[in-house]
């Protein structure tokens, strides 16, 4: 299964979960309030059979817009809200900037695409990992926006995940390199080295020292 078909399955997963649980509550609030399946579906403007079949876990394709109703009938809000679990899929322009990355990193580095946590459980993962000398982790961002969280959110990897580089890898655009330019002193501090050193030593099949800030 690819890395894409589990996050749609995984997806799915949820969903039905999700509704199974909403049934539950359906069902508990409208014993609590004294109400009929038929009562309740009416209010609603859907059918008792589809009421019925919430209340059993037995619904599955249940529009957001029809549990909030039946929610709102009965005397609740819904609320959906997602959490940071995994990592999102790559797009079109991340898979080319990777593969940009790529063409100029020596074979003497095994190079991993999707590279997950050593930790049971932990969703996380690079989007792409060299193994050679050194291990280095390396996070592909097209777009950039919260450079704080971004960092945070790579130490983090860096420190669960062993690898002793990492590599923030950044789309050569102008917005990327105004944001770079603007916050330049603070990802020194973490990222001190360059595109030209990060590049030289990965083209070598060399350990680059440090961790890097590559932009191409």
């Amino acid at each position: 299964m690819s890395p894409r078909e589990s996050q749609r399955t995984r997806g799915l997963l949820r969903a039905d979960r999700v509704v199974r649980a909403t049934g539950l509550d359906l069902r508990a609030w409208r014993h609590a309030a004294g109400l009929t399946q038929r009562e309740v579906a009416r209010a609603a403007h859907i059918s008792r059979s589809l009421l019925c079949n919430l209340e059993l876990a037995r619904a599955r394709n249940v529009t957001v817009r029809t549990l909030a109703v039946l929610n709102s009938v009965l005397g609740h809000e819904l609320s959906v809200k997602g959490f940071p679990v995994g990592e999102p899929i790559r797009d079109a322009a991340q898979v080319r900037l990777l593969d940009r990355l790529r063409d100029r990193v020596h074979p003497a580095f095994r190079w991993t695409l999707e590279a997950p946590m050593p930790i049971a459980g932990d969703l996380r993962a690079w989007d792409a990992r060299l193994d050679g000398l050194v291990s280095i982790g390396v996070e592909a961002e097209t777009r950039l926006s919260d450079l704080q969280q971004l960092q945070r959110r790579v130490a983090l990897k860096q420190r669960d995940s062993g690898v002793d580089r990492i590599v923030l890898l950044v789309a050569s655009t102008h917005h990327n390199r105004k944001v770079v330019e603007g916050a330049v002193a603070t990802l020194r501090q973490s990222l001190p080295l360059d595109t030209r050193e990060t590049l030289l030593a990965l083209g070598r099949g060399r350990d680059p020292g440090a961790n890097g800030l590559v932009i191409l």
